[in-house]
């Protein structure tokens, strides 16, 4: 029996030093609303690509299959002829999220790969040409960002090179997402559906909703004619985007979307990666009060169609 209680003892006294060696679990901060506080600057400076470079590799990464990875991504970085979407990242990591290095921002489906129906791989190879070679007939022939005009900064989130810092403002009706880039500014309603006349961004509709400690934000009624321009990515006018945000840490907030659109898409697909809390401020975006680059751009086409000047540029 003694033997007995010595060894219960020792069991008790693991347990107990097991327990206090255990974090306490995370509580986030709270508004006066009673939610969780995400205000701030959030970056998401990740060198991760959207899709994964091949089946052979696991969506968490060893240290070694990490080490790889990022060269060869370094490496596609310096072409430069490269319109990949990986050069948007000189900056960051491969993003690391609860620990895990991972290959792919795509997590669902399990290949890490965009599950393209045939209209969406037709819309995706019309956009990935007018990318590389936009036509100058007029300034809506060239592509929305060049020619100042918001669409990174909308569902879903997208990592770009100028659109890795975002700033979260919360009240007790909306919740405000502004991205650097091209000052995109979404104003989205909690719990409630925006009037007919509120469209809250150029392209889209959004409304909020908590569930628990994780906001929820859906998005529909893509704008047609927009919809199919994305810069990582293409949507129908029909496609439904889901967004989760949940703080981790003080520091972390985990961030997550659903792409539901069966007129682009053989089925849903989900991304997910960690947005970093920044000290770092968000500027003004000026793009119209210095986009000579347009201007130039139309009228060296101009100037190219007079039959002397494209004779000379030939010989």
């Amino acid at each position: 029996m003694a033997g007995r209680g010595i060894i219960l003892a020792v069991g008790l006294a693991l347990h107990a030093s097991a327990m206090a060696q255990t974090p306490p679990p995370f509580l986030p901060p709270r508004t006066q609303n009673g939610h969780p506080d995400f205000q701030g600057v959030w970056s998401s400076r990740w060198l991760t690509p959207l899709e994964r470079e091949s089946a052979d590799l696991p969506l968490a990464l060893s240290q070694e299959q990490a080490v790889a990875l990022e060269a060869r991504i370094r490496a596609r970085q310096q072409r430069p002829t490269n319109l990949c979407p990986e050069t948007a990242n000189w900056e960051g990591p491969l993003a690391v999220v609860r620990g895990e290095i991972r290959s792919s921002l795509i997590v669902d489906p399990p290949d890490g790969k965009l599950p393209y129906g045939p209209a969406g791989k037709a819309a995706n190879d019309a956009w990935s040409k007018d990318l590389g070679a936009p036509g100058a007939s007029d300034p809506e022939s060239r592509v929305r960002v060049e020619r100042c005009i918001s669409g990174v900064g909308w569902a879903p989130l997208q990592i770009r090179s100028s659109a890795m810092l975002h700033q979260i403002v919360q009240t007790g009706d909306h919740v405000v997402l502004h991205t650097e880039a091209y000052s995109d500014l979404r104003i989205i309603p909690l719990d409630r559906a925006p009037p007919v006349r509120e469209v809250l961004t150029p392209t889209s509709e959004s409304v909020a909703r908590w569930e628990g400690d994780t906001l929820v934000v859906e998005t529909t009624r893509l704008d047609a004619k927009n919809a199919v321009r994305g810069l990582v990515i293409v949507m129908s006018a029909d496609a439904k985007v889901t967004e989760w945000f949940t703080l981790l840490s003080p520091d972390q907030l985990l961030y997550r979307y659903t792409v539901d659109d069966p007129a682009f898409y053989s089925r849903p697909w989900t991304v997910e990666y960690v947005m970093l809390r920044s000290s770092e401020r968000i500027y003004e975006f000026a793009c119209h009060e210095g986009n000579y680059s347009l201007a130039n751009i139309l009228s060296g086409a101009r100037r190219m169609e007079q039959p002397t000047a494209a004779k000379a540029v030939k010989n």
